[in-house]
């Protein structure tokens, strides 16, 4: 993998930041050109360093709940996997999946307005794979924060999507929205030319929607592996529940160098957080282990750990939120 120099990082920290800077006051920031600042995100993203240019859309204030489903395969074969994987792909509902190894087989996010949807759409994806499908949970995301400055070693203001009370946007704000879905970096002219709207009247409404905290800022989602770290996740039960050890847990998570990611489950009995760790070998997983159970020796339980093989669709919302 091609190393990254320390420009390179520092471009990579200003758009973990905001992913919607102008090339010119990224260019200020590491003293080069706006051309040369192109050629050098370009260049990242060639060598799949970034993955995705990332709004944060608050999903709840639409009126949307987000799960994630853990699903063990058996009696597979490598086809039918792939098959699984493409139709997983083409659900409207679904967003980031990944591809694991362990127990588990396979995750992915799901989005639903409500319980009936949910089960309406449970049921349709657990027929799919009923041949296939062992043993599976689903659980309500509360909270989610990510930390990917954390795999370029820099320090940053963390963002976490906490759910919010629902917001009234009308068709031309969700169509703005599901623009810059697909890409934080595009222009008010682009998205102004997709819905037939002046550039103004689009920098307008994404100022309301940032106002309102439906649009929480802009950031990347960055290839883990670009940096030769491997991706583990744990599933972590809180042995005697309370908010004080589950602020406690969120505070590790945020300072802890190695987490890269936090979901905050509702209560079910069965995990309440799962993390991502980003270590570059299982020696480190086991010093990370080692340390996380030296802190909360009797407050948690770790229930799983899978290795995040690979990530087959980004963090980008599905294209139910926007319907």
């Amino acid at each position: 993998m091609e190393k990254l120099d320390k420009i390179n990082r520092k471009i990579l920290a200003i758009l973990l930041e905001d992913s919607s800077a102008q090339l010119s006051r990224i260019g200020k920031k590491v003293r080069l050109s706006r051309e040369n600042v192109h050629y050098r995100i370009q260049r990242l993203i060639k060598i799949k360093v970034i993955t995705d240019f990332v709004t944060l859309i608050d999903y709840s204030a639409l009126g949307f709940n987000q799960y994630t489903v853990f699903v063990e395969f058996d009696r597979i074969n490598k086809s039918k996997e792939s098959e699984i994987i493409k139709y997983l792909q083409n659900q409207k509902a679904i967003s980031w999946i990944g591809v694991l190894a362990g127990n588990l087989s396979i995750t992915f996010d799901l989005y639903a307005r409500t319980q009936d949807e949910l089960n309406s759409t449970l049921s349709t994806i657990l027929t799919k794979m009923k041949e296939n499908i062992g043993e599976y949970s689903v659980l309500n995301v509360r909270e989610s924060a990510y930390f990917f400055h954390k795999l370029i070693e820099e320090k940053s203001t963390t963002r976490s999507q906490i759910l919010q009370k629902e917001c009234k946007v009308d068709q031309t704000d969700k169509g703005i929205l599901q623009q810059l879905n697909e890409s934080s970096r595009k222009t008010y002219v682009e998205i102004g030319e997709k819905l037939n709207l002046t550039p103004n009247a689009i920098k307008q409404r994404v100022k309301n929607l940032e106002k309102a905290g439906i649009i929480r800022g802009y950031s990347l989602s960055l290839n883990h592996k670009a940096f030769d770290l491997e991706w583990h996740g744990l599933q972590i039960k809180i042995e005697k529940p309370s908010q004080d050890i589950e602020k406690k847990l969120k505070d590790y998570f945020r300072n802890d160098s190695k987490t890269i990611f936090y979901y905050h489950y509702g209560p079910s009995g069965i995990y309440d957080f799962d993390i991502g760790v980003a270590v570059h070998d299982s020696s480190e997983l086991r010093d990370f282990i080692n340390d996380l159970r030296s802190n909360f020796y009797e407050e948690i339980k770790i229930k799983n750990i899978f290795l995040v093989l690979e990530e087959i669709s980004s963090h980008k919302l599905p294209a139910i939120v926007f319907s």
